[in-house]
């Protein structure tokens, strides 16, 4: 399994929270402008390499998305100090699969994204994309 990170807002288990935000466990929807997915007249997720957006660093983040608070490990950080950075998986960042039901695809060498293996309706990506909460961990070293 791959080792990739995102910052996410977090429950009050500490475990990242599951939503259709670009703050949360999942993706925004079609509708959404900002949609990371597309999917077709039946509800089923497209297959063109976009998802739920990750880096293999906490640092390799976006700015924005880098809690405030990390300012010192991180000079441009300027995101909400509500997220955490998480780190799932250990192995390296390429394209392979990622959990149950999806993959791993870098589009570039600090970014990628973790789509469906295959068709599959969106409730059953998300589903998918929310099975893996519990191996997510706060990483911020």
């Amino acid at each position: 399994m791959p080792k990739v990170c995102r910052a996410m807002l977090a429950d009050e288990d500490k475990l990242p929270r599951v939503g259709a935000t670009g703050a949360s466990l999942g993706v925004r929807l079609p509708l959404d402008e900002n949609a990371d997915i597309d999917c077709d007249e039946s509800g089923q997720v497209v297959l063109n390499e976009k998802g739920m957006s990750v880096s293999p660093r906490w640092r390799d983040l976006p700015p924005h998305r880098i809690p405030k608070r990390l300012k010192g490990k991180s000079p441009g950080a300027r995101g909400s100090d509500a997220s955490f950075c998480y780190s799932y998986g250990k192995g390296p960042f390429q394209n392979c699969k990622f959990a149950d039901g999806l993959q791993l695809i870098p589009d570039r060498p600090n970014h990628g994204v973790v789509a469906p293996l295959r068709l599959v309706k969106f409730q059953q990506y998300e589903e998918d994309l929310a099975a893996t909460r519990p191996e997510w961990v706060i990483d911020e070293n």
